[in-house]
């Protein structure tokens, strides 16, 4: 049952039955996605990030932008005071551990962004880890409270210590502006960047195996640029895992998001239809919940398809 905290515009980003430009005209892509939720919020959110249907954050421009959290699907919001304004990037672990990141002290606030983790399900953060955080995307992943990637456009660093310390990593040498990352191990992780080319590291960036998203076969699509992450990578084994880009396409409507599936380590892709429209992403750490924002009005969709389909 999809849930209406608010009735929002966001009805209008309606799925499409055929999606043409993937290989010919005709050609019917899966729509495996259910929206389960859809809500809009009143106060700044550049980004949103569901863990399910019920539990979320936003976070957005401004001393206004700390991190709001709602626990029953947005039909109330409370606002945490510690997490610092200006965010551009929330990264949920599970109902306990958040990290968020975004400008550092004297830009427009006066509670600094940084990186930050809470323990507390978002209603708190501890001090900003040390590390500059730039405007725009400033996206992370973490698989726990010290183990950590982050990065800017043209640079990796890894955190073993929660933030207190930072190395940086070797990037692929084809890699240009990064747009996401997942990572399985301190030492395993997977980049896309803003050509739709897909890296995975087994060793900390010594090595990387480099294969590309179907771009070419999306209509001419390319990813979107907006104010905070859009493109959203999850990776459950070094085999398998799960791609959602915010891309313009050449067709009509030329904005669309689309996920991808691989089994084989990036090799080769299967498309799926999710919505209509531009926007920011966040895909929980299963996989199977995507939040879609566009200037917050927030969608929630599931992914509908059996556990032994993934």
């Amino acid at each position: 049952m999809l849930h209406r905290s608010i009735v929002t515009p966001c009805a209008a980003f309606l799925l499409a039955a055929v999606f043409s430009g993937c290989g010919d005209a005709t050609t019917s892509l899966a729509q495996p996605w259910t929206p389960v939720l859809e809500t809009t919020v009143s106060h700044p959110a550049r980004m949103a990030a569901f863990l399910d249907d019920t539990f979320g954050l936003t976070g957005g421009f401004s001393g206004a932008g700390k991190a709001h959290v709602t626990t029953n699907g947005g039909r109330t919001w409370t606002i945490s005071e510690s997490s610092g304004g200006c965010l551009f990037g929330i990264d949920i672990i599970d109902r306990e551990r958040v990290w968020v990141c975004g400008r550092v002290a004297g830009v427009s606030f006066s509670t600094p962004g940084g990186i930050r983790l809470s323990r507390d399900g978002g209603r708190s953060f501890e001090l900003s880890a040390d590390i500059t955080t730039k405007p725009r995307e400033a996206p992370m992943n973490f698989i726990n409270e010290s183990t950590g990637w982050y990065f800017r456009p043209d640079t990796l660093f890894r955190t073993l210590d929660g933030g207190k310390t930072w190395t940086e990593l070797p990037l692929p040498e084809t890699a240009e502006e990064i747009k996401a990352i997942s990572i399985l191990s301190a030492d395993e992780g997977f980049i896309i960047d803003e050509k739709g080319r897909f890296s995975h590291t087994p060793n900390a960036g010594v090595s990387w195996e480099t294969h590309a998203l179907p771009l070419d076969k999306i209509g001419g699509a390319r990813i979107s640029n907006m104010e905070s992450v859009t493109v959203a990578v999850r990776f459950f084994d070094a085999d398998t895992g799960v791609v959602a880009a915010s891309l313009l396409t050449n067709g009509a409507p030329k904005a669309k998001v689309i996920a991808f599936r691989t089994a084989n380590g990036g090799a080769d892709w299967t498309p799926e239809l999710v919505i209509n429209g531009q926007g920011t992403l966040f895909l929980s750490p299963d996989g199977r919940y995507l939040t879609f924002n566009n200037a917050g009005n927030i969608t929630v969709l599931h992914y509908s398809q059996p556990a032994s389909a993934d």
